[in-house]
């Protein structure tokens, strides 16, 4: 009984004529660094390179490990590689990053990084190609001065925002959609 609840479960959740060998390989053109995209044909909801796409992730969370990419980094990665990968231009990709809390850590320039972790830092390319693709990296100066962080500190691609909440607040008024870093 139970194999066949488990096999009529695998039915329901996997639709006719559809595996999971069946996707192809993620692209990461824009970030290679990042978390690469899977470009599903015929997927509802797909993206229209003449729509223009502003985003905001929140970055709060740190990576799962030191040797693991920051959630909101990797998330931000993934948008930029789905819009590159779907010929959205660049004027219609407008991304933006705003980190606090735990998630300042993968802001941490190589040195101060091994420092801290005794590792390199595995966020430095992902930072370094974001940047390249446009998009805007902000730190929370309320965060940076509660923890008596210096700017130096941080990779230099990263400007020091007012507060992580002013630039949640004041690019949703620009119609931002806002993404959790998971």
């Amino acid at each position: 009984m139970k194999l066949l609840v488990f096999a009529a479960t695998v039915l329901v959740l996997v639709p006719m004529g559809a595996s999971a060998t069946d996707y192809p390989a993620p692209q990461a053109p824009a970030v290679p660094a990042g978390t690469g995209y899977v470009d599903v044909p015929d997927a509802a909801v797909a993206i229209d390179p003449k729509h223009v796409y502003k985003v905001m992730v929140d970055g709060i969370n740190a990576a799962a490990s030191p040797g693991a990419v920051t959630p909101a980094l990797g998330r931000a990665s993934l948008i930029v590689n789905a819009l590159t990968v779907a010929h959205v231009p660049a004027a219609n990709r407008k991304i933006v990053v705003v980190f606090h809390g735990p998630s300042v850590d993968g802001l941490l320039r190589d040195d101060a990084y091994r420092k801290q972790f005794g590792v390199s830092n595995p966020n430095t390319q992902v930072i370094e190609q974001l940047a390249a693709a446009g998009v805007e990296l902000f730190v929370c100066a309320q965060h940076m001065a509660n923890h008596k962080l210096d700017m130096k500190m941080l990779a230099p691609q990263v400007k020091l925002a007012t507060a992580a909440s002013i630039v949640l607040i004041a690019y949703q008024n620009e119609g931002y959609a806002v993404l959790a870093d998971r």
